[in-house]
């Protein structure tokens, strides 16, 4: 027994370094490298099922869906990823190549100049990219404004005021920008299909008129969920009723 004990301790250490999530990690990598992708989608959702999640994760996850060619399943990780670090610029560009790839072709509603910019730059940075910037900000004003209160020199209060102004509008757009990115990071209502062909239905009923098909890697919007039903939309304003079973929220 004495024997048996030392042995099953060092076979439950074994057991709890496999599962370390940095080795998963460095495993899926060298499955990846050896053009194992299947391993390696195997070793990626193994970190994840661990409770470990980060943008690199996804984008290496989602490269490796793309290289089995699921479409759906690369531009889920993809978007995922770009939740966590919008700027990353490879999953960026990785999930424009593959939705280039994919069968509809869905030509989005006009968007204001003024909105699309105000969304690019909520996207600039993470919601923590932006608590830190607010962070640096608020920094600097508070040392102007020590300044302006200890300056005797009118040129100098003067130069300090107009730093304050701007920096306090600075921080004001920059806490506007962190709202924003912190409820688009928290959002629930963005899916991608993963089936490779999914029916959107009149009204969430399988005997409801057929609208339209949709196919592997659309993004939709969910409106409304009923059962195991939910009510999207898509890009260019249609919409319609899905089995939840055909699409995966990001």
């Amino acid at each position: 027994m004495k024997r048996i004990l030392p042995i099953l301790l060092l076979a439950a250490a074994l057991s709890a370094a496999a599962q370390n999530p940095s080795q998963l990690m460095q495993q899926g990598d060298d499955a990846y490298a050896k053009a194992d992708f299947a391993k390696a989608v195997s070793l990626y959702n193994a970190v994840l099922d661990a409770g470990h999640q980060s943008a690199d994760l996804y984008y290496n996850l989602g490269n490796a869906h793309y290289r089995l060619e699921e479409y759906g399943l690369a531009i889920l990780n993809y978007e995922r990823a770009l939740r966590l670090k919008p700027n990353l610029r490879d999953a960026r560009q990785n999930l424009d190549l593959v939705n280039s790839k994919i069968e509809d072709e869905i030509a989005p509603l006009p968007e204001l100049f003024i909105v699309h910019w105000a969304h690019s730059l909520v996207a600039w940075l993470s919601p923590a990219g932006w608590r830190v910037l607010m962070l640096c900000l608020a920094a600097l004003l508070g040392g102007l404004i020590v300044f302006f209160v200890l300056s005797s020199q009118y040129r100098s209060r003067k130069t300090a005021l107009i730093g304050i102004l701007v920096l306090s509008l600075l921080l004001l757009l920059a806490l506007a920008c962190s709202i924003s990115a912190s409820i688009r990071y928290n959002r629930h209502d963005q899916a991608i299909v993963t089936s490779p062909m999914a029916i959107v239905k009149s009204s969430p009923e399988d005997t409801s008129v057929d609208k339209l098909i949709l196919h592997e890697g659309t993004k939709v919007d969910i409106e409304e969920t009923l059962g195991d039903w939910h009510k999207i939309q898509i890009a260019d304003g249609n919409t319609g009723w899905m089995q939840q079973t055909d699409i995966t929220i990001i």
